[in-house]
């Protein structure tokens, strides 16, 4: 069979998906290092806001790590002809498996939590503060370095789900530091030896909250719904006139910055696919354009 000359590259070509897939491996080497150095303090010091802070961190380092493998596969030449429109799903499927992680994680940290608050144990308060204070810089430093690319790519939106869960992945992280710290302080200045266990309750919380968030952007552009960044109304108002009409239109994500779209189009007088097609590219972006013009029968 002759190899069709036409190709979706739409992520090879991307240089976004190239530098957000660099960023992501310079948070994992980050996230990796602390997370050995936060498990074993919490070990140490016996707190367990430091250690569920440490295995949280490892579960993003986990997570990560498939945001990165997602990049990897999606860029692959040949895994991207193993699809009808190149392997820009697994983009949002990276996505919503770092949404199941952090879910899992979130019910981990709760039942340990409540463990530890039904059983409480002595905290050396001093390292603990400490270590939590480094892993919250670590990972503010990890949020500047995934920041851009998740909230503007390149004026096309937030359309690249994976590093969206990288990038709340780290917010998790960032969030149970501060968390941890905040109940280390209460301990060892007030006496507050509950707050341990109540800032991972909260935490874990918060973070359950951002996992379904995810989990259902992700799921839906997953199942193909229609994008809404091409208006069926408006390509209605540059097609159709008395002897023209749309007569079946859609328009899904097949990438972050990619969308394709499928139209027929009855008319009376043939004009050529070619006609309408210059038509919708002067008027919209649109990445996969298929066109199909189809003679109405008169009776």
């Amino acid at each position: 069979m002759q190899e069709l000359e036409h190709r979706h590259n739409y992520l090879i070509d991307d240089k976004s998906i190239a530098r957000n897939e660099k960023r992501t491996l310079y948070v994992v080497i980050l996230t990796v290092v602390m997370m050995v150095v936060e498990i074993f303090f919490g070990h140490f010091t016996g707190s367990m806001a430091l250690l569920a802070d440490g295995w949280h961190m490892g579960s993003h380092a986990g997570a990560l790590s498939i945001s990165l493998l997602a990049y990897r596969l999606a860029k692959s030449q040949i895994i991207s002809r193993k699809f009808c429109f190149g392997a820009g799903k697994i983009i949002p499927l990276g996505g919503y498996t770092s949404a199941l992680i952090l879910a899992v994680m979130a019910v981990i940290m709760t039942v340990e939590s409540i463990e530890h608050l039904l059983n409480p144990i002595t905290i050396r308060f001093d390292e603990a503060i400490a270590v939590a204070v480094i892993g919250l810089i670590v990972n503010i430093v990890s949020a500047f370095i995934l920041r851009d690319s998740h909230q503007h790519e390149d004026g096309h939106g937030d359309h690249d789900h994976n590093i969206r869960g990288a990038y709340m992945h780290v917010l998790a992280d960032t969030l149970t530091s501060v968390f941890a710290i905040v109940a280390l302080t209460g301990g060892k200045f007030f006496g507050i030896i509950w707050m341990d266990s109540v800032m991972g309750i909260l935490g874990a919380a918060v973070i359950l909250k951002w996992a379904w968030g995810l989990c259902r952007d992700t799921a839906i552009e997953l199942l193909d719904p229609h994008d809404t960044s091409i208006s069926f109304d408006k390509v209605r108002t540059v097609i159709e006139n008395e002897t023209t009409k749309i007569v079946d239109f859609h328009a899904w994500r097949i990438a972050p910055k990619v969308v394709a779209t499928e139209i027929v189009i009855e008319v009376q007088y043939l004009k050529g696919a070619r006609f309408y097609r210059e038509i919708i590219e002067e008027n919209f972006c649109i990445g996969h354009l298929t066109i199909e013009e189809r003679l109405k029968i008169v009776k």
